[in-house]
């Protein structure tokens, strides 16, 4: 229950802060904290150029901050998943797949209008923390940037900027 209210409060926090002209969106739960200076290594849920972006971006942030990159080590992995959003819906479809996440999106009209609308499009990070030992979820967080012409090459910076500013507030400091 403590938890519930924890993970409520830090999104209504976010999304206090939030600008109204801003097309970016983040959302963070926070399991735990994270021991600063730790070894890292990622994982990519797929093997694609923006996600191979997004790690690249992602190890030279974290670094930066302080933690070790360790690849095959027995710190903390950051998972890493990078997509467009709502590229091939219609209009008036009742769901749509989409073959390069294997999301299902549903639409259900229950007041007999036939006009439905779809997902705005843009670019999503979702990133989760976890260690590698235990398996257990330290931290997770997700950016979209709603821009329907997002470029995810050119916004990827950013959005892992605004990821990491998040992830600071969950660090202990150094000893």
């Amino acid at each position: 229950m403590r938890l519930g209210m924890g993970v409520a409060a830090a999104i209504m926090l976010l999304a206090a802060n939030a600008r109204a002209d801003d097309p970016m969106q983040l959302a963070v739960v926070s399991y735990g904290r994270i021991p600063a200076g730790s070894g890292f290594e990622t994982e990519l849920f797929q093997n694609t150029e923006v996600s191979n972006h997004v790690d690249s971006t992602l190890r030279q942030a974290l670094t930066a901050r302080g933690f070790r990159y360790e690849p095959g080590g027995k710190g903390l992995v950051f998972s890493i998943n990078a997509n467009p959003t709502g590229r091939n819906e219609t209009n008036l479809s009742l769901g749509a797949y989409d073959p390069n996440n294997a999301q299902v999106h549903i639409t259900i009209n229950t007041g007999g209008d036939q006009n439905t609308n779809t997902m705005p499009r843009g670019y999503r990070i979702s990133l989760g923390v976890y260690e590698r030992a235990s398996g257990r979820y330290i931290w997770r967080g997700e950016i979209n940037d709603s821009k329907p012409d997002a470029d995810p090459m050119a916004v990827t910076k950013p959005m892992v900027e605004k990821l990491m500013a998040a992830l600071d507030k969950s660090v202990n400091p150094a000893p």
